[in-house]
């Protein structure tokens, strides 16, 4: 048994550790230390810039396009122009100032790591010095390396988010409007990432959700806390994801596999929010990108008026950004047929196809426009169905500016319609509600460093009944 001297050691390279992987949290707090950069990203250009201008020691050949560096690999690019910058023009500083404002803290995590990797025996009893006078074994030594090693493979990031949302709806009688909490909770989730060679990662995401609106939401509706891993935002329970990605690189293919929360702009089609399980392929060795999703998904039937709660799913989608300023992703998508959205259950699966367009103007404006239709035939056994319209849904967004968790004191606004007809849009999320269409204004605010405020408000209305269901949101995040 060690003593409590030796003990004392130990904690001390605890201590050491854990401060190496504090600086893991990056400028954007979602990226992990080893995450990868994307494709298409504005640091590919910037150094690819200076390495042309010979302005990176050790690097002659620009990255080829397409080729997806990881934060660590362009922290060690951008660290290694930091100390060159000696005979660099204006435009080439203001260029890497730029790139090291955006890989700060991952450049000090590696400055940690090299410092920790390449100490002597001589330097290690200095720094034993400083602790009091102890000294480490040999063997605390080599642990204390082993657990560098560690944080060089484990990204550890999450974010703590407290919600407040209500909707004011149309009583029956059409007349006064009633006020109903939608979501009143925090949810706080910690996503962890562990490199296991260079082409691939395992990923361990966990979350916790608890209501502030009473205490008979906070437990499921059967009386369990939670554990089939899918409480609602009202009720209490943990959420736990396991997935795997890799990459094959000769041939240009990105997986994804196991059991995730797919929340994307893009998503198959449309934006969308659920809880995924399955495989995600993604063909591309240059900017076009095509997306294979097999799988199931819940996309809450079964608490909206149907019976099923996991949907299954097959999409193949298309990505092309024809510049920085202009993308465009279409494809088809088969999932299926959901009662709560007036389609037939035995159809089976319904086929959805989509364009989503994308263009940024400048800087501060960005417009993205969509539509969406289906092949669903109405229920027959639900007589609402057929009195419900059966239009292509769409949607128009204007962006102004944008909330940067780096950068404080930057703010976004978003002024969004949509149209979503519950037999041509497969998603309700919090987005929309059950074949609505709204106008939404929203802003975004970054106080401080990793601390997001957003709120809007929603005036919505049933398409085929005009009844109001005006959503307003309250929100604080904090990343790390």
């Amino acid at each position: 048994m060690r003593s409590w001297m030796n003990a004392g050691k130990i904690g001390a390279a605890t201590v050491m550790t854990a401060a190496v992987m504090s600086y893991g949290a990056s400028a954007e707090a979602a990226n992990g230390f080893l995450a990868e950069v994307p494709a298409g990203d504005w640091s590919y250009g910037a150094v690819n810039e200076l390495i042309a201008a010979k302005a990176v020691p050790d690097y002659t050949v620009r990255i080829p396009e397409g080729r997806v560096l990881s934060r660590l690999e362009m922290a060690m690019i951008v660290d290694s122009a930091m100390k060159n910058q000696a005979n660099m023009t204006a435009a080439q500083q203001e260029s890497l100032n730029k790139l090291n404002r955006e890989y700060y803290y991952d450049i000090k995590k590696l400055t940690l790591l090299n410092r920790l990797d390449n100490l002597d025996n001589t330097q290690m009893d200095k720094l034993n010095n400083s602790q009091e006078g102890e000294t480490f074994t040999q063997e605390e030594k080599a642990g204390l390396k082993k657990a560098a090693a560690l944080a060089d493979k484990l990204s550890i990031g999450g974010y703590a988010r407290i919600r407040n949302d209500h909707y004011l709806k149309d009583n029956k009688n059409g007349q006064a409007k009633t006020r109903t909490t939608r979501a009143n909770m925090v949810h706080i989730a910690v996503n962890s990432a562990y490199k296991i060679n260079d082409n691939w990662q395992a990923h361990a995401d966990i979350g916790y959700r608890n209501s502030f609106s009473g205490f008979d939401e906070l437990r499921k509706s059967d009386g369990r806390i939670g554990n089939s891993g899918s409480p609602s935002e009202n009720q209490s329970g943990l959420t736990y994801d396991g997935y795997v990605t890799g990459k094959f690189p000769k041939l240009g293919l990105d997986a994804k596999v196991g059991k995730w929360n797919e929340w994307n702009i893009y998503g198959w089609g449309m934006d969308i929010d659920c809880d995924f399980s399955g495989i995600q392929l993604v063909q591309g060795k240059k900017k076009f990108k095509t997306f294979f999703t097999a799988g199931q998904m819940d996309l809450w039937d079964d608490a909206m008026g149907g019976t099923r709660n996991k949907e299954k799913v097959t999409s193949l989608r298309f990505f092309y950004p024809f510049d920085s300023k202009n993308d465009i992703n279409f494809g088809t998508s088969w999932s299926s047929a959901m009662a709560s959205r007036y389609q037939d259950p035995d159809q089976g699966r319904v086929f959805y196809y989509y364009a989503h367009a994308h263009h940024k103007f400048d800087h501060n404006w960005g417009v993205r426009a969509g539509i969406i239709n289906s092949n669903a035939k109405r229920d027959p056994n639900n007589a609402v169905a057929s009195t419900k319209t059966k239009h292509p849904g769409r949607w128009l967004q204007i962006d102004y500016k944008g909330a940067k968790l780096d950068k404080p004191n930057t703010y976004g606004v978003t002024l969004t319609y949509r149209y979503e007809p519950a037999l041509s849009w497969p998603t309700v999320t919090d987005w929309c509600g059950l074949n609505e269409k709204f106008l939404r204004l929203g802003v975004s605010y970054v106080p401080y460093k990793n601390i997001l405020l957003d709120t809007f408000y929603t005036w919505g209305r049933e398409i085929d009944t005009g009844a109001r269901s005006d959503l307003y949101r309250f929100q604080a995040q904090f990343f790390f």
